[in-house]
């Protein structure tokens, strides 16, 4: 199976090289729609003249991997090598190349809006109960939890860490880690020991790149350059992080 972050930085650089070729080029994406699937809000379906704001780059674990469109498109999402944009990619059934940009937070509208560089359209984004992402004219998709479009679909070799983890085993621990199946991560701490768990990191899991059977990088998408190694001892059981604490998943 292909590791789906290097599949996404190969594409996600050759969009950005077309899309800077097709500069000002606006016949391939649809700015019309009869918004009969849309959820009802103040906030514009889109707008014209997003500036670029590191500070309110939108969260990849959000967004991050491949997702299929309803029309057997493609979007794939991943940050840029300086890691101060998550960037996209839209490609229709026949694989061209059809918007490509940033995705950004507008607190003016308290929406995240995926910035087109081919047309200088900002295109509103939100996500239904079903889980399904709905991004203004450009589509609605489902994920494809981080593989190659059309590769082993629903494979992401995180499944069995899914779940929530218990510092030392205990019910009430300062420390809690959750896993998804995506390959995204949360660390909630008690503060002061106690009280209800508060996120304090999130971010996403790779594989040891030498291959390691049951070691992992959780890489945070909140602090720039902070990951933490982790290694899987048994299918219940993790030793996470420089301090070597130990973490058992619990039902």
């Amino acid at each position: 199976m292909k590791i789906w972050k290097k599949y996404l930085s190969l594409m996600l650089s050759l969009a950005l090289c077309l899309c800077l070729a097709a500069c000002g080029d606006t016949g391939t994406v649809d700015d019309t729609s009869d918004g009969s699937s849309w959820e009802d809000s103040s906030a514009p379906d889109s707008f014209e003249g997003l500036v670029k704001d590191s500070e309110q780059m939108s969260n990849l674990y959000v967004y991050g991997g491949a997702w299929t469109g309803e029309d057997g498109g493609s979007l794939l999402v991943a940050t840029n090598n300086d890691g101060d944009e998550v960037r996209f990619a839209l490609y229709d059934a026949g694989e061209e190349l059809t918007a490509s940009g940033f995705i950004q937070f507008v607190p003016e509208y308290d929406y995240d809006y995926f910035y087109n560089e081919h047309d200088g359209v900002a295109y509103r984004s939100w996500s239904d109960e079903v889980g399904a992402l709905h991004v203004a004219s450009l589509g609605t998709f489902t994920q494809v939890t981080g593989d190659a479009p059309g590769e082993n679909i629903g494979d992401t070799g995180f499944e069995t860490l899914a779940g929530t983890w218990y510092l030392d085993a205990e019910a009430d621990a300062p420390s809690i880690l959750v896993f998804d199946e995506n390959g995204g991560w949360e660390l909630l701490e008690r503060p002061g020991g106690d009280g209800d768990p508060t996120t304090v990191d999130s971010g996403s899991i790779e594989r040891d790149p030498d291959g390691e059977e049951g070691l992992y990088f959780a890489v945070s998408s909140m602090f720039d350059d902070v990951s933490y190694e982790f290694n899987t001892i048994d299918e219940d059981t993790l030793c996470w992080g420089s301090e070597f604490e130990y973490y058992q998943k619990m039902a």
